[in-house]
Parts: C-alpha cells; structure tokens; sequence
C-alpha cells in the first residue's frame, strides 16, 4: 500500500530537507577566496594548452559555484520566508502584529546580538595586535557613536570605506533585508491578493518582467530588489492557498530548461526562479518515494539540521582565522589540486565545526543558544 502524507505535511518536509543545504551554499559562498593573497590570485589566471585555446581555470570554476550557483541561497531563503510568513493564507491586524511580534524574537534579537559577538571579537584581535582591523578600515577603539550604529546597519559607510554595505556580521545582512521586508508586509498582501484573483499567466509574466528587469536596479543597504521579489514569489502561493510542492512537481523539467535558458540571455534572478522550481520539484519527488517506500529515517542527521541557523550565524568568525592563515602565507596552496581541494574542505569544517558547537552549547547552556538562534 502507498502512504501518502497531506500537501502541507509534504511541503513541510520539503523545505526541512532544503534548510542545510542551502546554508552550505552560504558557506560556499563565503570560500571564494579571490584577492586573499597573491598565491590564491594565481589560479585565475589563463591556462592554456596550444597557441589558440585555453581550460577553464580554477579561478573559472570556484567563481561559477560561488558566485553563479551558490548564490541561488539568497533568493531561495527569501523564498522560503515569504512562503512561511503567509501560510494561513490571511492577513489582518491582529496578524501582522503578531507576525512582527515573533519576528522580534527569531529576526532581530539574533541579529542584535551575534552582531555584538563579532564586535567583541574583533575587538580582542585589535586588543591582542594594535593596529590591526579586519571587515571595517578603523579601529574599534576610534568609533564614534555613527560608527557604532553604523555597525549594525552598514559597515560601508564607516570612514567611507566603501565594500560591502552589510552589517558587521557580513552574512546577517540577509536577516537585515528581511526585517524590513516584514515590515512592508501588508502591502505585499494587498498586492498579491489582487494577482491572486486575475488568471494565473498574468502574475506569472508579471514577475518574469521584474525578474529580468531586476538586473537594472541596484540595491539600497536594507531594501533588497531580489529579496522583495522572491518573498513574494513565495507568499504568493500563501495567498492564493497553494501548496507550493504540489503545484512544482509537475514544473521539475520546465524549471531546468527555463533556469539554462534564464543563463544564457544573462538574467540570474531568471535563473534563480527557474532552479527554485527544479529543486523543489526533485525534492517533493524525492519526499513522495520515501514516503512510498515507508522510509522513516532522517535523510539529514538532526545534529546537522537543527544547527542550520547556528552555522548560517558563526561561521564568518571562523572563516576570519582561516583568511589569516591566508594572508599570513601560513596555509598556501601550491597547485591546482590544492586549491580545489581547500576551496571546498573549508565549507565542509564550517559545517561540521558549528554543528559541533551547536551540540555543545546545546548541552551546556540550551536558553542562551535558544536566544542566539531564535528558538531554531
């Protein structure tokens, strides 16, 4: 006999199983290590086999993971957010009140405080090596109240460094955006519950146009053009009361063909929506023949998933150790080998390094770590 699960049992399922892996395409991210040294900077250069060809460098391949491929964890998490956000498929006062209400507690608390956390540990390291700063271009011990504030918003505009206009925690900017997102909620409402009511081409080639003209707009620290649209590409199947597994599995191979497509004309927000639909479509097909096969074991250890958060929070502060090491000419890659093979063991430690200190504060100290991951 086949046991099947209902629709929002299967969704949920389906986007537990997605959790880790897309944080480790955050920490895929975060390895591209481009610019650390001259002896990383070597392997972008050309290599070339005869007078008229070349390979794709090794350069070539971690710029297409991490910065192509992995990246789809942005747009996909505010996927997620939004589909999570209007579940109920309602909005009203009392809802978003209390919507904001949980936010406070799962969104801004962690950001406030791992935010703290890295202030603190940067100030250590200065404390330890006068003169030295990493991520912000001046002293801790020189910042002035804007400074601090700035901090928590937009390390960029500290001394007019420029760089990354994220927080000092660099990877929370992704919290940042969505407390704002949130915070706009109500009109993403209204407007998606209009399209809801129109035929279903229209809100499809409507976000299609925003997609692809998405790569025109640039962002403002805090509003987020792609977090907008992906958080509403996920709310709206909350709106309109769709179980989002059910309405993809069917889409798995137009997804695909559409995200190869999406590439080719240059829009990678086109191609994100299209791998959104081709991974949640595999993966509700993968749920359905667990579910088929009556097999009940984790496909995910729960060490693993239930620190998603906590690695997601921790892991730049690693990642700092590993830079200098860098930097240092402590750890230097020789060959192409090498290379591939840190590039992609450092997200592998991170991973399991965090997990590991998730099940230790687990143990020793389970409220505080409650507070640090928002009751993840």
């Amino acid at each position: 006999m086949k046991i099947r699960m209902n629709n929002a049992n299967v969704q949920s399922q389906v986007i537990s199983l997605l959790r880790l892996p897309l944080v480790f395409f955050v920490l895929l991210i975060h390895s591209n290590f481009y610019g650390v040294s001259e002896a990383w900077n070597a392997f972008w250069g050309d290599a070339t086999i005869s007078s008229n060809a070349t390979l794709p460098t090794v350069g070539a391949f971690i710029d297409f993971l991490s910065n192509t491929i992995a990246l789809l964890a942005n747009p996909f998490f505010f996927f997620i957010s939004g589909l999570l956000f209007f579940r109920e498929g309602t909005f009203s006062r009392h809802f978003y009140l209390r919507k904001l209400q949980s936010r406070v507690f799962t969104l801004l608390i962690p950001y406030l405080l791992w935010n703290l956390i890295y202030l603190f540990g940067l100030s250590l390291v200065e404390a330890m090596k006068p003169g030295w700063t990493a991520t912000i271009d001046k002293p801790i011990q020189d910042f002035n109240l804007t400074d601090w504030l700035l901090a928590f918003w937009d390390i960029s505009l500290i001394g007019h460094q420029g760089g990354k206009a994220t927080p000092v925690a660099i990877q929370f900017w992704f919290i940042r955006d969505l407390m704002v997102i949130t915070l706009c909620s109500p009109v993403i409402y209204l407007l998606l519950s209009r399209l809801s009511k129109l035929r279903k081409e229209i809100p499809i080639l409507l976000f299609m146009a925003l997609l692809y003209a998405s790569k025109w707009v640039d962002n403002v620290p805090g509003i987020s053009f792609q977090g907008f649209l992906f958080f509403s590409f996920g709310a709206y199947f909350g709106v309109s009361k769709q179980c989002v597994a059910t309405t993809m599995r069917p889409l798995l191979w137009v997804g695909m063909f559409f995200a190869i497509f999406a590439h080719q004309v240059g829009s990678l927000n086109l191609m994100y929506a299209g791998l959104i639909i081709f991974i949640i479509g595999m993966t509700t097909r993968f749920v359905d023949y667990r579910l088929q096969q009556n097999k009940t074991t984790d496909v995910i250890p729960h060490f693993l998933s239930d620190a998603s958060f906590f690695i997601f929070a921790y892991h730049t502060l690693f990642l700092g150790a590993l830079l200098w090491l860098f930097k240092t000419n402590l750890l230097v890659p020789h060959t192409a080998t090498e290379a591939i093979a840190i590039y992609l063991f450092s997200p592998i430690l991170m991973l399991f390094l965090g997990a590991g200190i998730h099940a230790l504060l687990h143990r020793l100290c389970p409220r505080f770590l409650s507070i640090l991951t928002g009751g993840r």
